[in-house]
């Protein structure tokens, strides 16, 4: 079951990745629409779910606005966060978004580039941070207990395996 999930939340992830990051260029907008996408369709199935037979439940009630935002903040927003950080820490920028819109840049004044990436203990700060929030996430969902993780239990969802459709062949 947890070779499942990750394989459907790696099939998500590059889902937004292939759809997003073309129109965005931006790692901080390519989480967000990672996590629209997943409370979206967290009320249904999701790509990467749908292709791996597992479906999120919530109690008898149903799986609430509310759940599905808990979940997502941390199953898509904690990691996703860390590569962000990750990228900044490396000095990695992508300013397409912003000069398209014509928005003044942070690393730009006065019409003259300064330095793109951070450095020193900034650049350290930001890759230790990242890390952490990486390695946070890989232990949060590496922890199963039957069809919960620590963030099903906080959401009060479960992970289920759906059952494969038979269709009976009329008898002649």
């Amino acid at each position: 079951m947890l070779v499942r999930r990750l394989v459907a939340r790696l099939l998500d992830w590059l889902l937004v990745l292939v759809v997003a990051w073309p129109l965005v260029h931006e790692p901080v907008l390519v989480v967000a629409c990672a996590a629209v996408y997943d409370v979206l369709l967290l009320r249904g199935k999701t790509l990467g779910k749908a292709l791996t037979g597992l479906r999120v439940v919530g109690p008898a009630c149903g799986l609430s606005l509310r759940r599905a935002l808990t979940r997502t903040l941390v199953t898509t927003a904690l990691p996703g966060a860390g590569a962000v950080l990750v990228l900044a820490g490396l000095g990695w920028r992508e300013p397409a978004l912003m000069a398209g819109l014509g928005w003044q840049q942070p690393w730009v004044v006065i019409g003259e580039h300064v330095a793109v990436g951070p450095t020193g203990w900034v650049a350290s700060s930001l890759l230790v941070g990242g890390f952490a929030l990486l390695v946070l996430s890989a232990v949060e969902a590496l922890d199963l207990r039957g069809t919960r993780t620590w963030h099903d239990r906080k959401a009060g969802t479960a992970v289920v395996r759906l059952k494969a459709r038979t269709t009976r062949l009329p008898v002649t």
